[in-house]
């Protein structure tokens, strides 16, 4: 907890730009920052009398709200840290595959990319990555060159540069197939009317037998979470299950496995979002419709043509 109340002190001062205030203000603030609303008349006078009698202290006030009910039911577990967890859980029952693209799959730290960094067990011969330009990555520039490939033990790691919907014109993939492409925590970021012709085009790069397996928040839960945006501010859009199966089956995939990470059936069916709940979810279920993230393996339909009756 000192660690966030670190940053939470952090963001008070960058709020008053290093000048000096008063342990009101300083209160204000706190309620701004940790609980995300104006303190109330009842809260403000508490403190007041805290500071004439000279009790007042700055961790304190992050200490009180830090515990409080209000603070724990909104914000108090590291929900991040379950979600990764239950990623972590789900990758690892992935199958193994032999070539893959993973698109968006840069990592800032690991030449082997996000895929492997988030614990997939296994090891393809040819991962190929396609991701922007170095000093537009989303999770920072990488340390390390992306320029040629990279060849470890297992295999050879190649990377291609360019946006998600502009997969078309980037040359050096066009004759490249795949047993799986792979998309984690990336959809969203996808504008949506350019999210048909990504798919047409991952479906004409598979190989014979192979698939189409992604992951992404599921907006009927963040919408509890947050009702007014998006969880991060570069999501074009946050998709329902059923609304993200409408698109690949319009696209021409076939959804074979619905999986959801962090289970939380108490938050889907009473629309309050509580964190609490999140150390007692549930991290890999089968119910992807209340969960808080939701992943997909697809392949392309296989359409038969009628046969003419006799």
């Amino acid at each position: 907890m000192r660690l966030l109340a670190g940053r939470i002190r952090a963001a008070i001062v960058a709020r008053t730009r290093g000048e000096d205030i008063g342990p009101e203000e300083y209160v204000r603030l706190a309620y701004l920052v940790l609980l995300r609303r104006q303190i109330d008349e009842t809260g403000i006078n508490d403190w007041r009398r805290r500071i004439e009698r000279g009790t007042f202290d700055t961790q304190r006030v992050l200490d009180a709200l830090l515990g409080s009910d209000e603070y724990l039911a909104n914000h108090g577990a590291d929900i991040f840290r379950y979600l990764h967890l239950a990623r972590q859980q789900w990758i690892r029952s992935v199958d193994a595959f032999d070539s893959i693209l993973d698109i968006g799959g840069s990592s800032a730290g690991r030449r082997e990319g996000a895929l492997i960094e988030l614990g997939y067990p296994h090891r393809p011969s040819r991962l190929d990555i396609l991701d922007l330009p170095p000093d537009r990555q989303f999770w920072g520039e990488p340390t390390f060159d992306q320029t040629e490939p990279v060849d470890f033990d297992w295999g050879r790691v190649t990377y291609f540069h360019g946006s998600a919907e502009d997969v078309a014109n980037v040359a050096a993939l066009q004759a490249r197939r795949y047993e799986c492409v792979f998309m984690g925590q990336a959809i969203e970021h996808i504008l949506p009317e350019k999210l048909p012709a990504l798919l047409g085009w991952i479906r004409a790069h598979l190989l014979p037998g192979g698939r189409f397996i992604m992951d992404t928040p599921n907006r009927a839960i963040t919408k509890i979470h947050s009702p007014h945006a998006y969880i991060n501010a570069d999501h074009k859009l946050e998709y329902t299950p059923a609304q993200l199966e409408d698109v690949f089956n319009a696209a021409g995939f076939s959804v074979v496995r619905r999986t959801g990470l962090v289970h939380l059936p108490q938050m889907a069916r009473s629309g309050i979002f509580d964190a609490r709940w999140f150390p007692q979810a549930t991290l890999v279920h089968d119910d992807a419709d209340a969960s808080y993230l939701f992943a997909f393996e697809a392949i392309p339909e296989t359409k038969t043509l009628d046969t003419p009756t006799p």
